[in-house]
């Protein structure tokens, strides 16, 4: 009789299935970020439900996770509004994402290697596709929050990355502001182009002051248009 040959078999590690509070949660602040869901507006569970298909159980949980998040606030017997982000809270963003990067620089700059700068020039030049191929804001967006993440990711603090993750989705809420002014986009990429050339040479100040021109003229850019709504 033949004997059985034992054979080793390696599977890849099955990804555990997202539960419907998961995807409700990840739908629901999707359309937030996106502006399907405004700020002013009273949204009912029941609506939300409908919308996604599902009961309100999952729903409800998501719910209470993006009102923790101070994405929505529960209005009782009316339903949920999507938080109002103010122009405090725009300055805060900025203010944290300033001193973060900076920090990110100070402690980067001088042992980047040239396939780290090289790895920056490719991001802007993403950026600059981007804008050839007609412009996609959710794309160039994601290409943006990858180019600050390069740095934060760079410096090897893992405190840093975890708090600037924990800010992105704000981020997205004012860069998407700071976008709708004409042109901004275009002159976003410069200013890359200009901070990537600061650290190529290894020079702190003229990145820092690269860095500090390109977040002011967001925010001033974010503000301005939060005004002229």
């Amino acid at each position: 009789m033949a004997r059985s040959k034992k054979i080793r078999l390696e599977f890849a590690p099955l990804a555990r299935p997202r539960s419907l509070s998961e995807m409700a949660y990840e739908n629901i602040k999707n359309s937030i970020l996106n502006g399907k869901l405004v700020a002013g507006q009273i949204y009912s569970e029941l609506e939300l439900a409908r919308g996604l298909g599902i009961s309100r159980t999952p729903v409800r949980e998501a719910l209470l996770k993006l009102a923790a998040e101070n994405f929505i606030v529960f209005h009782p017997q009316k339903g949920i509004s999507v938080k109002y982000f103010s122009k405090e809270d725009i300055e805060n963003s900025y203010d944290l994402r300033q001193a973060i990067e900076e920090a990110a620089l100070r402690k980067t700059i001088d042992k980047l290697s040239r396939e780290q700068v090289q790895k920056a020039r490719s991001i802007v030049a993403e950026q600059e596709e981007c804008i050839r191929n007609g412009y996609d804001e959710k794309l160039f967006l994601e290409i943006d929050r990858r180019f600050h993440f390069f740095l934060i990711e760079a410096s090897g603090n893992r405190f840093m990355m975890q708090t600037y993750n924990q800010l992105r989705d704000f981020l997205i809420i004012s860069a998407k502001e700071a976008l709708m002014k004409k042109g901004r986009a275009q002159e976003v990429i410069r200013e890359h182009k200009a901070m990537v050339e600061a650290l190529a040479q290894k020079d702190f100040k003229k990145a820092q002051e690269g860095l500090t021109n390109h977040l002011n003229k967001s925010k001033w850019s974010a503000l301005d248009h939060m005004e002229n709504k």
